[in-house]
């Protein structure tokens, strides 16, 4: 027998030598992330490997939960059968009048169609990119020209996975918020029910299962249901770890870390407490415990500092307005501070917000930091789940406070308010700690407050009820959208006045107009050749006076382009219309290519 296996295997487990394996870990992959690579290369990695990288990620993590949930003790105070159905209840009914209250559509502009579009290539092509042009070649419909997007990837991978398990179509986006809509309530409770138990837990939903800004994430294709998901499950699996520090539970307290800091910009900060909680499990275990998953974790996150390394070199990523030279600043404070004042407290239809939180919660919120401050020397006794959402807490504070310096961030804006949502989070919970404390100093307030939330749920359901997210912007491709699926069935080339990334994710080719015309004669080709059934032409008319008077752009227009008006609709002040092109003058066409280089009928 050789004794060099022995030894080895004696080797690996020692805790010094993890501890050196995991220092090299950290410094290679901040080598690599950092400075050991450039920008080009950097974006080669991420487009080709990156979705390799998650996948290996969201494998160990899903053992890593497989290894906890095996191990679990039983619960010192298990749930009765009666206390199961009514959490049940609560779940399901806000749950199903979130899937059922708005249809499934887009909630934010663009940003959930690139989202959709870099899904398709990580299911098609295990590429993390995102579309700029497809076209049906044979029956396969390929997206070309494809660049790395500045927008986290995680949820776009769990999307790729839903087209593998279920087959490609842009419904499963929506889909997967759906089904994510009862997990995230139900994680909720959970962490509810840990820190002020059952009626804690209870307490919790009412709070956040009655936020029409939570709510209508679950028919949405956007990132932010997910990112909810995966900070309730870290500090779930924090709580855990700190109730009985060991390998398994720390291994799935990081990977699940390494997630999270993926499912949103921001979310990259959750490493920190993640670490420091790794750092009071070994106090508290008084010993150093190092699973060999985290000596995979630096490297697992070179991706994420690659992605922003090319961001941060690609201004037109940060897709800055007139008024703004850099995406973060202290001097945007002042007005994002404003626009929270507006979405937290009004009164009106306009917002998605809940008083009973915005009111209660900054008031929570100052007890709860006061309570934190007096219990510092108890950290290592203290109630493992009150430890660890103390340590998430903190960071989810420190991610608003970072949304404010940001130059797009005034909650006021509809499509900006997604980004208080961790906000809500640590408001809502740290009401049911205020109430967990006022139950043990006068046990029948526990009851009045469920009573207060009952009654403020009433009332903000009916909001939810009717809350209807609307964007003039999508209104009007959603119209687009429904008139060419009302035609008969047919192969068709949209000519596009904004993004074609909406054709795209239905596998349908799409140009905008500019590029149109610069390809005219491809287009001509392509309309005599009948490849597609119809071409439709789409375009706005902003007014020009206030008798009511519209008029193309100049960009918009297409010279020597015959169109048919098919359909014209009025979204705000200007109108939208569709068009059928039916003929090209030849006279608009770019001259012909010299003998040997005949312009390839394809519209690249």
């Amino acid at each position: 027998m050789n004794p060099a296996g022995p030894r080895l295997a004696s080797l690996w487990h020692r805790t010094e030598t993890r501890l050196v394996l995991f220092g090299a870990a950290g410094v290679g992959a901040a080598y690599t992330g950092f400075l050991g690579v450039n920008v080009a290369t950097a974006e080669t990695i991420v487009k080709r490997g990156g979705y390799y990288v998650m996948l290996t990620a969201f494998a160990l993590f899903l053992h890593a939960l497989w290894r906890v949930w095996r191990t679990r003790q039983p619960s010192p105070e298990p749930l009765t059968r009666r206390q199961t159905i009514l959490a049940a209840l609560v779940i399901g009914v806000f749950s199903v009048l979130a899937v059922t209250g708005e249809e499934f559509r887009s909630k934010i502009l663009y940003d959930e169609f690139v989202l959709q579009s870099t899904a398709f290539n990580m299911h098609f092509f295990r590429d993390v990119a995102t579309m700029v042009r497809g076209y049906d070649i044979q029956g396969t419909f390929l997206s070309t020209d494809n660049y790395l997007d500045k927008r986290p990837y995680f949820y776009p991978f769990i999307v790729s996975l839903a087209h593998d398990l279920t087959g490609y179509r842009s419904l499963n986006a929506h889909l997967v918020n759906a089904v994510l809509m009862p997990v995230s309530l139900s994680l909720v409770f959970a962490l509810g029910r840990q820190l002020a138990r059952w009626a804690g837990g209870i307490l919790a939903v009412l709070l956040l299962g009655s936020l029409p800004l939570l709510l209508q994430n679950a028919t949405g294709s956007g990132m932010e249901l997910l990112n909810v998901v995966m900070i309730l499950t870290v500090i779930l699996l924090a709580s855990e770890y700190l109730r009985a520090p060991n390998e398994d539970r720390l291994a799935a307290l990081l990977l699940g870390a390494v997630l999270l800091a993926q499912a949103r910009y921001e979310s990259a900060l959750y490493v920190a407490p993640a670490a420091l909680v790794a750092g009071l499990g070994w106090l508290r275990a008084r010993r150093v415990i190092l699973p060999w998953q985290a000596i995979l974790v630096p490297w697992l996150l070179v991706t994420v500092a690659l992605q922003n390394k090319v961001l941060s070199n690609s201004p037109m990523l940060w897709e800055l307005t007139e008024q703004a030279s850099t995406r973060f600043s202290f001097g945007y404070i002042p007005g994002n501070l404003e626009g929270a004042a507006k979405f937290l407290f009004n009164t009106s239809q306009e917002m998605a917000n809940s008083l009973l939180l915005s009111v209660a919660g900054p008031v929570a919120l100052g007890w709860a930091l006061w309570r934190l401050l007096r219990s510092r020397p108890g950290l290592l006794t203290s109630n493992p789940t009150t430890v660890a959402f103390g340590c998430f807490g903190l960071a989810m504070l420190a991610n608003t406070f970072l949304v404010f310096c940001y130059y797009w961030s005034s909650f006021a804006d509809p499509m900006a308010s997604r980004f208080s949502l961790p906000l809500h989070l640590v408001m809502a919970f740290g009401i049911v700690l205020m109430a967990a404390e006022f139950d043990r100093r006068w046990p029948a307030t526990r009851w009045l407050v469920v009573l207060a939330a009952l009654f403020a749920c009433g009332v903000t359901t009916g909001r939810v009820a009717e809350h209807h997210y609307s964007h003039l912007g999508i209104d009007e491709i959603e119209w687009e959208r429904r008139f060419v699926e009302e035609r008969p069935a047919g192969r068709r080339l949209i000519i596009t006045n904004r993004s074609t990334l909406p054709w795209l994710i239905e596998k349908t080719p799409s140009i905008l107009i500019d590029r149109a015309r610069l390809v005219s004669d491809r287009v001509q080709y392509q309309l005599r050749d009948t490849t597609f059934t119809e071409i439709f032409v789409l375009q706005s008319l902003p007014p020009t006076s206030a008798m009511g008077d519209h008029q193309l752009l100049p960009a918009e227009r297409l010279p020597g382009f015959h169109l048919e008006l098919l359909a014209e609709r009025r979204f705000g002040t200007k109108l939208a219309r569709i068009s059928r092109l039916v003929a090209i003058d030849d006279s608009v066409l770019p001259p012909p290519k010299s003998a040997g280089h005949a312009a390839h009928p394809s519209l690249k």
